[in-house]
């Protein structure tokens, strides 16, 4: 974390810098590559369907990792000759970006002036951009990705029980000591939503005043076309370096806890007590703190995941902080909401939820699949050109992940409109977000019985 801190001081100044030197470095990489057979083969390429290419590049792949790469003399003469005749590009994400300058590249170019595992070194690399920690799938990044990660759970270990103790008393204090007994389930998520709350907006704060004056941002300089200008060879500024490792951490990290909060792993003897017979030494059963909405909430990790990793190693971190920041920005009035409702605030709750309602459908209904995603739509074709599997692989899986993630949030602005009908029309608080059935303020559903329950009857 001391690294970060280092890495923002002084990024307002290096960025305009960066710009400059964009054009230059991109002539260089692409003079370091040479020219390419590779690149050459693609024009015989484009004659295959998108279909045709996509198979091509599969089993090339899997035939690769079986040592086998003639596979093609092994097919029917009339399937090899019209679909996979072709010479396609290898199947190596590597040899399509420019390579960047790693920690051991660092140590060697300064001709022994700093150690490695040296603070002083390590610091100094933190604060330069296009470094191999510009990409978190890089060696570098996920050994720095791992310690953040672990500072993460190390920090939340030590707040959230204060912030927990704090719901407590807020509980005892609203409801009573009756009430305190019997929802430490609730108390554990209120402490949970206090610790997000800090980093939703603290990220928030960071993305809009590092990126809202990149011209990604501004149609008039170009919008998201600029995105993909110089792709794959656009420098990556320091800050954009951090701010994807905090952000991939905590996505990690994230559904690290939504797994611990909703399964319960339990070891017990391989003979029943109860029936006599044999089970299973490993019991998997749901948690007391279970999210109602674990389905969506786990899709929606595993896809957000994806876009952070597959985004950062194929380049796309300016459309990727984007995504960022549209989620980040519409997180805070759900957390905010949230612990409005926890604490039984009327009036901070409708104010948090109507702000909640005004950045959702500003962020994730209308910038998102209108700005990002058309944009992505519409000027994919800049990066076609350079590596044919870049562009069939990576930007179609690319373009299904982010359709995949609007359509998660049309499904929970749905469940909005439903707590919002409540409001309104009955003066109901239930928090639909987590329980499909509604949660009041005890904690239980409307027919009596708790949240949880009806979700472990059901599973």
């Amino acid at each position: 974390m001391g690294a970060f801190l280092l890495a923002i001081n002084g990024q307002k100044a290096t960025r305009e810098g960066l710009r400059t030197t964009n054009s230059s470095t991109k002539v260089i990489h692409k003079a370091d590559r040479g020219p390419s057979v590779k690149h050459q083969k693609m024009a015989s390429t484009t004659d295959l369907s998108p279909v045709a290419v996509f198979l091509s590049i599969a089993l090339e792949s899997i035939f690769r990792f079986l040592c086998i790469p003639q596979w093609r003399d092994y097919l029917p003469f009339s399937a090899g000759s019209r679909w996979f005749s072709h010479a396609l590009p290898s199947t190596s994400f590597s040899e399509a970006f420019p390579i960047l300058t790693t920690y051991a590249d660092f140590i060697e170019q300064n001709n022994g002036l700093y150690s490695y595992w040296n603070f002083a070194s390590m610091a100094k690399f933190a604060k330069m951009p296009s470094t191999s920690l510009g990409v978190v799938t890089t060696n570098d990044s996920l050994v720095v990705l791992l310690f953040l990660v672990f500072f993460m759970r190390k920090v939340k270990g030590v707040l959230i029980p204060y912030f927990c103790s704090i719901g407590r008393k807020l509980g005892r204090s609203t409801h009573g000591i009756e009430w305190e007994r019997e929802n430490d389930e609730r108390i554990i998520k209120f402490g949970e939503y206090v610790f997000r709350f800090f980093f939703h907006s603290a990220v928030s704060v960071y993305g809009l005043w590092y990126f809202l004056g990149e011209p990604w941002w501004d149609p008039a300089q170009g919008g998201v076309k600029v995105t993909f200008a110089g792709h794959p060879d656009h420098a990556i500024d320091v800050g954009m370096i951090w701010y994807y490792l905090l952000q991939c951490a905590y996505n990690v990290e994230a559904m690290i806890s939504l797994i611990e909060l909703s399964v319960d792993f339990r070891m017990q003897g391989i003979y029943s007590s109860s029936n006599g017979k044999l089970q299973s030494s490993f019991k998997i059963a749901w948690s007391p703190t279970c999210r109602g909405d674990f389905s969506e909430m786990f899709v929606h990790h595993v896809i957000t995941n994806l876009l952070v990793i597959g985004s950062s190693h194929c380049r796309f971190t300016r459309i990727g902080s984007m995504v960022f920041m549209v989620h980040d920005v519409s997180d805070v009035p759900v957390d905010m909401s949230k612990l409005a409702n926890f604490m039984k605030w009327k009036t901070s709750t409708v104010v948090a939820f109507v702000a909640l309602l005004v950045t959702w459908v500003l962020t994730r209904l209308y910038i998102l699949p209108f700005v990002i995603v058309k944009g992505v739509f519409d000027h994919d074709h800049e990066v076609q050109s350079f590596h044919i599997i870049h562009h069939v692989m990576a930007l179609a899986i690319f373009k299904v992940l982010l359709i995949g993630i609007t359509i998660l949030h049309v499904f929970w602005f749905l469940i909005l409109i439903r707590i919002l009908y409540r409001l309104v029309m009955k003066g109901e608080r239930h928090d639909l977000s987590e329980h499909k059935q509604g949660e009041d303020q005890c904690g239980v559903t409307k027919n009596g019985r708790s949240a949880v329950a009806e979700k472990k009857k059901v599973m």
